[in-house]
């Protein structure tokens, strides 16, 4: 089973008495979706096996043959309690979850580069934070995004990953034949590889770090898989825009529109840059579209009858 989620935080400050808007980004989105599993059933089968992930959460009570489930996020919360059928875990093999881990983030960043996508690099906070989870579902069998009672932003802070992006894709796996370490890796791995929301978090091209973690249910045979992807507030992009023209103006940033009154300098923090647009009156000249970096400062003047911007 499959789960994603995926949060943001950014802030717009301005120089009068205004507070600073904050925007909580999606926790792929900040919610959760649920979505069901399925089952197949085979003739002279006796193998168990269990699938499941989320972009967030899912129940299961013991199937008796191969079965998979995916999960998106949506505005509620919820835990799947998984209860083993006493005596059906006899494994072959036993994989090593710390070298599985590791496999995961490999494929994870080769999977980015083949879409020109910057590698991702293990953060200590979040790898403390997936063990942590990861240790956690595995011991209660409790499954969700929020089975602990936190957020994914929480279990982050928690461990003092200072964040302006998180992303959490989560997953358990189940086979009463075991899995060798490269099996339980690839299963994870694709899984949320073919997952739209699990996958849209791997190739998120604003994340720079990574934790990821592995634990077994000691009694129940389970795998329950944490990743964990990051963009630390040190890496938001701020900006600043300054209108000394005499008139207010207006430009979007993504989906929403911001007035700025004459005399008046706002800051912008966003942990995703995006292109300004600057929609001057009619007749006050062309309209302007730039793309801020880290430390850029807009000034919109006028000369005569017509608005300019320049950077300095």
């Amino acid at each position: 089973m499959f789960n994603d989620v995926s949060r943001q935080h950014e802030t717009t400050d301005q120089d009068e008495a205004l507070q600073a808007p904050r925007r909580d980004g999606q926790f792929c989105p900040r919610r959760l979706n649920a979505g069901g599993h399925c089952r197949h059933q085979y003739e002279g089968c006796n193998k168990i096996m269990l699938t499941r992930s989320w972009p967030i959460i899912f129940v299961v009570l013991g199937f008796a043959r191969p079965s998979a489930a995916l999960a998106q996020v949506v505005e509620e919360h919820e835990t799947e309690i998984l209860k083993p059928v006493p005596g059906t875990y006899e494994p072959e093999h036993k994989p090593d979850n710390s070298e599985a881990a590791k496999r995961i983030i490999l494929l994870t960043n080769q999977f980015r580069e083949q879409e020109k996508l910057a590698r991702v690099a293990v953060n200590p906070e979040l790898q403390k934070a997936a063990q942590y989870f990861a240790d956690y579902m595995a011991r209660t069998l409790r499954y969700g995004h929020t089975a602990d009672g936190a957020e994914p932003d929480e279990r982050a802070q928690k461990f003092g990953y200072d964040y302006c992006i998180v992303a959490e894709n989560i997953a358990y796996e189940y086979n009463s034949a075991g899995f060798t370490t490269r099996e339980l890796a690839s299963e994870f791995f694709e899984g949320w590889k073919a997952s739209p929301g699990h996958r849209k978090n791997m190739l998120d091209p604003d994340v720079i770090e990574t934790g990821l973690a592995i634990a077994q249910g000691v009694d129940s045979g389970y795998f329950f898989a944490v990743q964990v992807f990051g963009r630390p507030k040190s890496k938001a992009v701020e900006f600043t825009i300054t209108n000394e023209a005499p008139i207010a103006v207006e430009y979007k940033m993504g989906d929403r529109t911001f007035t700025l009154e004459p005399r008046h300098i706002r800051t912008h923090q966003v942990c995703r840059p995006r292109d300004l647009a600057f929609q001057w009156p009619d007749g006050k000249g062309e309209s302007r579209t730039v793309q801020p970096n880290h430390g850029d400062h807009f000034v919109v003047t006028q000369e005569g009858e017509k608005l300019q911007l320049r950077k300095d």
